[in-house]
């Protein structure tokens, strides 16, 4: 029962993190970054929410939880405190970077004023070819080749190779809309465990109620009616939001008049929580689905 739950949660997990794997590679986060932050994470969350009796968890805890050595908690326990561990992470540099910054200033491939000289494909010294096999770690030369033709920093003519860049930067994203994205990935999240592991339905106070998560999808629609199923949803989704957004409007905790010295605690003091809802468009087709 617990393996067949455990392959249930791994396959959750494959679903979720699909579109996460598909914005790193767009961004140029590569494998060994990402492991770096999974690792960060687990010890963060095994950290913050099990300790027994609201204690911190104490580092053997975590290790059991995590499955990582007790040295390496403390060390990214650490790191944590002092926020390092996205330094660390960037220090890892992709093969491409690396492959351009040798093709400038090793004297094999550039000239004396470190300018990276146009190259043969193959050949011993000198070459593409040797370039990637000095610099490419175990990436096959033609994978390498076609990728960096894609991205747009090399050039082919004939049977030579030129340089079209000194360093690569991977497609660039908007950083806000970024920002934006994973709030919205961690918000649906953080509903979806409430609901499977913190509702109560024995304790009285709203922390321990289920939230509000719906779905309505149908798998049987005429795909000439996509277009006109957004339209539809930009209509009523909108005016939807809107009349959420005059509720919450409505009930927003009061603020103090401008310059009024407000005491921490009060008796009749109110606090205020983020509340809201989302709502977003889901469309695969027969091949997205494997149908």
């Amino acid at each position: 029962m617990a393996d067949n739950l455990k392959a249930h949660v791994i396959a959750t997990v494959k679903s979720l993190m699909k579109p996460i794997i598909m914005l790193l590679l767009r961004n140029g986060v590569t494998y060994k970054e990402f492991a770096v932050l999974c690792k960060s994470i687990f010890v963060e969350a095994a950290a913050q929410d099990y300790g027994i009796r609201g204690r911190p968890t104490n580092v053997s805890r975590i290790a059991v939880l995590t499955g990582i050595d007790r040295k390496e908690v403390k060390r990214i326990k650490d790191l944590l405190q002092e926020n390092v561990l996205a330094l660390e992470a960037q220090s890892s540099q992709d093969r491409i970077t690396r492959i351009l910054t040798a093709w400038h200033r090793d004297p094999e491939f550039s000239d004396d004023e470190h300018q990276a000289r146009p190259l043969p494909i193959e050949g011993e010294h000198g070459s593409f070819q040797s370039l990637v096999r000095r610099f490419g770690g175990d990436v096959p030369r033609q994978a390498l080749f076609k990728e960096m033709l894609r991205v747009g920093v090399i050039a082919k003519q004939d049977d030579r190779v030129t340089p079209l860049s000194r360093y690569y930067f991977p497609a660039q994203s908007d950083p806000q809309a970024l920002l934006r994205a994973g709030s919205v990935i961690s918000e649906l999240g953080e509903t979806l465990f409430h609901n499977l592991y913190v509702v109560d339905d024995s304790k009285p106070t709203s922390k321990y109620r289920r939230r509000f998560e719906r779905r309505a999808s149908n798998n049987q629609v005429d795909s000439r009616y996509v277009k006109a199923f957004h339209a539809f949803l930009e209509a009523e989704g909108q005016a939807f939001l809107e009349r959420v957004d005059a509720w919450l409007s409505e009930h927003e905790v009061a603020e103090p008049p401008t310059g009024e010295v407000v005491p921490e605690k009060r008796a009749n003091a109110t606090t205020s929580v983020r509340l809201g809802v989302g709502v977003f468009a889901i469309e695969k087709s027969d091949r997205d689905t494997g149908n």
